[in-house]
C-alpha cells in the first residue's frame, strides 16, 4: 500500500511540475512566481490519501498563500508592504486549527466494566457468576 500512496504522490508532483515548467516556456506564468503550487500539488495528493489529514490542510493552504503573495507581489509591487504579514498570519492560522482539531476529537472513554456471565444450573435456574480472568 506504501507503493501506491508515493505513486499518487509522486504523479500529481511531477504532472505539477512539468505544467509549471510549459506555462513558464510559454511566458504565460512564470516558475519564480508559481512554485507554491507544488505544495498545493502535495497537499491535495496527502488529502486524497486521507481527507481527515490536518497536513494536507496545512501544506496545500501555505502553498495557496504563498502563490497568492508571489502572484500580487509581481504584478502588483505597490501592495509589496502587506507581505510581511504573510507567515505571522499562517502561524495563527495553524495554531487556531489545531485548537480545533483538540476541542473537536471526543475525549477517549473509560473500558467498560465487564458483564457477568450467565450460567444455568441443573436445577433450570439461571445464576450469575463473574467471569473468571484466569
Amino acid at each position: 500500500m506504501r507503493g501506491k500512496k508515493s505513486q499518487l504522490i509522486a504523479g500529481l508532483v511531477l504532472i505539477t511540475v512539468g505544467a509549471l515548467f510549459i506555462l513558464d516556456r510559454l511566458f504565460i506564468l512564470e516558475i519564480y512566481i508559481s512554485w507554491p503550487l507544488i505544495m498545493v500539488a502535495v497537499g491535495v495528493a496527502l488529502f486524497l490519501l486521507n481527507p481527515h489529514s490536518l497536513a494536507s490542510w496545512i501544506v496545500g493552504g501555505i502553498g495557496v498563500v504563498l502563490f497568492i503573495v508571489n502572484f500580487v507581489i509581481a504584478f502588483f509591487p505597490e501592495v509589496e508592504a502587506w507581505s510581511d504579514l504573510v507567515w505571522p498570519t499562517i502561524l495563527v492560522i495553524i495554531g487556531v486549527l489545531l485548537l480545533y482539531r483538540y476541542y473537536k476529537t471526543p475525549a477517549p472513554k473509560p473500558p467498560s466494566k465487564p458483564q457477568p456471565a450467565k450460567q444455568e444450573d441443573p436445577g433450570g435456574k439461571i445464576e450469575e457468576t463473574p467471569k473468571n480472568p484466569g
